[in-house]
C-alpha cells in the first residue's frame, strides 16, 4: 500500500464525525421532549397573542362607539334645547324628525355596544384561562429542563470537545478531499465514509458498504495502489478499504 496523506486524515475525521453525531443525536433525543413543551407553548402562545390582540380591537370599537353614543346623546339635547326658539311649525317638526332619527341611531348604538362588551368579556375571560395554561405549560417546561440539565449539560460539554478536535484533524484533510467530504457529510451527517466490501477470491462481487451497490474492481485496484478520493457511483460516499481504518 502507498504512503498515503489523504485517506487516513479523512478516515481521522470521519471517526470523529461519526462519534459527533452519536452524542447530536442523543442530545437531540434527551431534548425531544423540550422541544415539544416549547412548540406547544409556542403556539399557545400565538393563540393568546391572535386573541388579545382582536379583543384590544373590539375593545377599541366599543370606545369609539361609545363616544359616537355620546356625541349623538348631546346633539340631541341641543335639539331639544332649539324647540322653543323654532319660529315655524314646520322648523318645529323638522328638530323633532331629526331628534327621533338620533335617538333611533342611539338606540342602536347602545345595542350593538351591549352586545360587544358581552362579546369583549367572554374573550377577556378565555384569554385569562389562556394564560393560566401558558404559566402551567411553562412550568411544566421548567421542571423538564431542571430534570434533563445535567445530561444535557454533559453531552454538549463532549459535543464542544468534539468540534474543536474536528477542527485540528480538518487542518490534515487537503483542501478539494476536505470540500469533497463536507458536502457528502450535508447528505449523510457522520456517515460520509464507506468501506469497499470485496471478496479476494471473487472480484467480480466489490460492493459498497453502505448502499451494497455493486461497483467496478477499478475502485480497489485505485485505493491499493493510489492516495486518492474514490467515491460511490451510486450513493457518492467517499470509499475507503478496511485495513486502512484500522490503522488509523
Amino acid at each position: 500500500m502507498p504512503a498515503t496523506v489523504t485517506l487516513p486524515a479523512l478516515l481521522a475525521l470521519y471517526k470523529i464525525d461519526r462519534d459527533l453525531q452519536t452524542l447530536r443525536v442523543g442530545l437531540d433525543n434527551v431534548q425531544k421532549d423540550q422541544k415539544r413543551q416549547q412548540a406547544k407553548i409556542a403556539q399557545l402562545q400565538a393563540d393568546h397573542d391572535s386573541r388579545d390582540t382582536a379583543n384590544k380591537k373590539l375593545q377599541a370599537d366599543v370606545s369609539s362607539r361609545e363616544l359616537d353614543m355620546r356625541t349623538r346623546q348631546e346633539h340631541i339635547e341641543k335639539m331639544r334645547g332649539t324647540l322653543n326658539t323654532a319660529k315655524t311649525n314646520k322648523d318645529y317638526s323638522a328638530i323633532l324628525v331629526h331628534i327621533s332619527g338620533e335617538k333611533a341611531e342611539v338606540s342602536k348604538l347602545e345595542k350593538d355596544i351591549l352586545e360587544q362588551m358581552q362579546v369583549v368579556e367572554t374573550a377577556s375571560a378565555e384569554i385569562a384561562s389562556l394564560k393560566q395554561v401558558i404559566a402551567a405549560e411553562q412550568a411544566a417546561l421548567a421542571k423538564i429542563e431542571a430534570e434533563h440539565a445535567d445530561k444535557v449539560s454533559a453531552l454538549q460539554t463532549q459535543i464542544d470537545a468534539l468540534e474543536t478536535k474536528r477542527a485540528e484533524a480538518a487542518k490534515n484533510v487537503p483542501g478539494e478531499a476536505l470540500r469533497q467530504y463536507d458536502r457528502v457529510s450535508q447528505k449523510y451527517p457522520g456517515d460520509a465514509l464507506a468501506p469497499l466490501e470485496y471478496d479476494e477470491g471473487d472480484l467480480d462481487s466489490v460492493s459498497c458498504g453502505a448502499c451494497y451497490m455493486g461497483l467496478n474492481v477499478e475502485h480497489l485496484n485505485a485505493l491499493r495502489s493510489r492516495d486518492e478520493i474514490r467515491r460511490c457511483n451510486s450513493c457518492s460516499r467517499i470509499l475507503y478499504l478496511a485495513d486502512m481504518m484500522a490503522q488509523v
